[in-house]
């Protein structure tokens, strides 16, 4: 019988690994196979480790043989964001003057998923420095949408989805301050989940904005996600974030399709959030997702953002960002100034000319977004937004000012939140369901994800 590696995803292979269908050497192969031919024009990966990836397989292999597999992850290829750290692996954080700055040990979310048994294949195209929602980079060349050529497959963890959409990888990890992991789940059309704020350690990823900060699995599935996102938790002391939390989400593997006992909040007219621009067919599609919501047996209300304005807090996000990124980069950029974008550089600019008073003020904005979240989850088990308000589009066309609306709040609150297909656009291109759910529900996301996608 010949077993579909890539399309089985996570959990499909850690099955037939288990029913000696197929071996981690054998998808392993399978996969470095497909970047090396189709990479070229993908640009997804910036670090491919063939000779190291296939060792790994090679001793999962070994384990399963002697029974002393780790996890469902042992022996499963993933690719990392090329913002997190591997031992002895550059980190270029999609930055030129970082090509070779090279870490001696892996992060903490790293180790986690070796001691588990994955494998790494490689480090993944990001937008420079997370800095933007894109992957039109200029240093390690534009990411391109697998959907659609000449598209952004969004940012930052552009490649990450990238990657996932086109069969290259199993699973991915990607970053996510305002919307980075979630923005490419939905212009690619896989499932991305950014956890709570702290449950996964951010030591050994460079950073982009310290508050705001977080570590996310992307996969094909959500039941895929459930498994990376168990080997990736845990409280690390060492993290100034780290928070304690649930590490099991296997409740979130039910394969019942029924929601019936959740109360899920949702916006009965897109429009009257502060957007620019919302697409037809993402209205079409997320007023479709809301009954199918209900028909699963959930009981959908209609709720509003009272108290929170994305337009008036997305200014003072970035504010905090480009203050950050003045205090990470500000050596790098005294040594290699032309290591850096123009544009790069001019926000590092705006950071360092920023007063202390204004940024506590900024700081107070953002916290304020919590009660907001609070109250809104004291009625509700999650709330369902689009992930974007507008599908992927062209690197020629303007990004849209506002494509974090949806997705930013959760990063200000600290809560989980999923984006899941929910359909296409007449030509193609996938559009996003967001999840989100109050701090420590990750299971509850995932298991409305995991419904929703059967």
């Amino acid at each position: 019988m010949t077993v579909d590696n890539v399309g089985l995803g996570i959990a499909g292979l850690a099955r037939a690994f288990d029913a000696e269908e197929t071996t981690s050497v054998t998808a392993t192969e399978t996969y470095l196979n497909r970047i090396d031919a189709e990479n070229a024009a993908l640009n997804a990966f910036i670090t491919v480790l063939d000779e190291s990836a296939l060792k790994e397989a090679a001793a999962s292999d070994d384990r399963r043989a002697k029974n002393k597999t780790r996890s469902p992850l042992d022996g499963v290829p993933i690719a990392l964001k090329d913002n997190i750290d591997v031992a002895g692996v550059p980190t270029t954080g999609g930055i030129e003057a970082y090509r070779k700055t090279i870490p001696d040990q892996d992060a903490d979310v790293v180790r986690r998923l070796r001691d588990a048994g994955a494998v790494i294949l490689g480090k993944l195209n990001m937008h420079e420095g997370a800095h933007g929602a894109t992957t039109a980079n200029e240093a390690y060349g534009y990411c391109q949408n697998p959907h659609k050529p000449g598209f952004t497959p969004g940012g930052s963890s552009g490649g990450s989805g990238a990657a996932l959409a086109a069969g290259l990888c199993a699973g991915a990890l990607g970053t996510d301050t305002l919307g980075s992991v979630r923005i490419p789940a939905s212009f690619c059309g896989i499932a991305g989940l950014k956890p709570t704020y702290g449950l996964v350690s951010t030591r050994g990823v460079m950073p982009l904005a310290y508050a705001l900060d977080h570590v996310g699995p992307m996969a094909r599935s959500c039941e895929d996600l459930t498994l990376m996102l168990t080997a990736m938790a845990g409280f690390d002391a060492d993290d100034p974030a780290g928070r304690h939390g649930p590490t099991n989400f296997s409740a979130a593997r039910d394969t019942s399709e029924s929601l019936a006992g959740l109360k899920i909040g949702y916006f009965t007219d897109l429009n009257k959030i502060n957007v620019d621009t919302i697409d037809p067919a993402v209205s079409v599609a997320y007023s479709k997702s809301v009954d199918r919501l209900r028909d699963l047996g959930a009981t959908l209300e209609a709720v509003t953002w009272d108290g929170y304005d994305p337009a008036f807090v997305r200014p003072k996000a970035i504010l905090l960002i480009e203050a950050d990124l003045a205090n990470i980069h500000m050596n790098m950029l005294d040594d290699n100034p032309g290591g850096f974008t123009e544009l790069f550089r001019s926000g590092i600019d705006f950071g360092l000319a920023q007063s202390a008073p204004k940024l506590a003020k900024a700081l107070r904005i953002i916290e304020q977004v919590r009660p907001v979240a609070r109250r809104l989850f004291s009625s509700m088990d999650a709330l369902v937004t689009p992930t974007t308000p507008v599908p992927a589009f062209s690197f020629d066309a303007a990004m849209p000012r506002t494509i974090t609306t949806f997705t930013a709040f959760a990063n200000y609150a600290g809560c989980p939140a999923l984006s899941v297909p929910m359909g296409k656009t007449e030509d193609g291109l996938p559009l996003g369901l967001q999840v989100v759910t109050p701090k420590r529900e990750e299971a509850t996301a995932l298991r409305i994800g995991s419904a929703f996608e059967r």
